[in-house]
């Protein structure tokens, strides 16, 4: 019995061994299957008979297998190699697909244009840029000869650094923080040019107190301040009541008597610039045309 459970002990741990050593080269091939790749060029532009290689720039992980085959939708107008060479053959435009040996799941397409003439230099509106953070400023291109077609001189935009500066496909420039990156943008068939960026904090923004002194109002824009008004009291005596008579009525200093249906001219009591009535010789002379007054009414 114990024997037999011996046999069966160093029975189990040879499998066990026989498992492991399966098991580990398992391990060092799902290493080297890439779960992402990036190849050197989005499209290739050639003259015909011209060459170019394509190639997988990057993979992640980083040890994974670059091993990928090419395939090619036209070969009339151009052709692959199992390298990854491309040759140019006639004018036109045609596809390539590349996808991963050791994971077919991975597949990229790559535009290849067969063209008389390709760009021989590109340039930017700006060689270097200065922005505050948040803000955005548009780089042009320039790409010569000018007999080069228009979809021809496309191209791709890149920024080293996009934490401190991003670039869209249309070449807008956004500052996210403080720092410096290169901006560059890179036609089909591998021509480039740059612009240096330098990022910087916003500015304060905060208005300083004004110490001035205001000027003073137009004279003509202050309201007009009234005059004062004087008020002079009347003098004891200058007002004089009478009991109503029968015949011609007093109003106002002013006595007046119908005679023969015509109007007797007024007599108006005079005042000086102090005041009405004022003096004594003025007032009697006053009581004294009121009683000649009156003894004409009477008779």
């Amino acid at each position: 019995m114990k024997i037999s459970k011996i046999r069966v002990l160093a029975g189990i741990m040879i499998m066990a061994l026989l498992l492991l050593q399966v098991e580990v080269p398992q391990r060092v091939n799902a290493a080297g299957r890439p779960v992402m790749m990036v190849l050197n060029a989005k499209a290739i532009l050639i003259k015909p008979k011209q060459k170019q290689t394509l190639k997988v720039a990057f993979v992640a992980p980083a040890k994974a297998s670059k091993s990928v085959k090419y395939e090619i939708a036209n070969r009339k107008i151009a052709t692959v190699s199992k390298k990854g060479i491309v040759k140019g053959k006639k004018i036109g435009v045609t596809t390539i697909r590349v996808t991963s040996k050791k994971n077919k799941k991975i597949k990229k397409l790559v535009k290849v244009i067969v063209a008389k003439e390709l760009p021989k230099k590109v340039t930017l509106s700006a060689g270097s840029l200065k922005l505050k953070i948040g803000n955005k400023k548009t780089l042009k291109t320039t790409v010569t000869p000018k007999s080069v077609l228009k979809t021809n001189k496309k191209g791709y935009w890149n920024s080293s650094n996009s934490d401190v500066a991003e670039v869209t496909n249309k070449g807008v420039v956004k500052a996210v923080k403080e720092g410096k990156a290169v901006v560059t943008f890179k036609t089909m068939n591998g021509k480039k040019a740059s612009c240096s960026i330098t990022v910087i904090s916003k500015e304060d923004t905060t208005k300083p107190i004004s110490t001035e002194t205001p000027a003073p109002e137009p004279a003509g824009s202050q309201e007009p301040t009234a005059a004062p008004v004087i008020t002079a009291e009347p003098a004891s005596g200058s007002s004089i009541t009478s009991e109503p008579v029968s015949g011609p009525a007093i109003t106002s200093g002013v006595v007046s008597e119908p005679v023969s249906g015509s109007a007797v001219q007024e007599t108006a009591l005079k005042q000086t610039g102090r005041g009405p009535l004022q003096g004594q010789g003025l007032w009697k002379r006053c009581l004294q045309n009121i009683k000649a007054l009156v003894k004409r009414v009477g008779e």
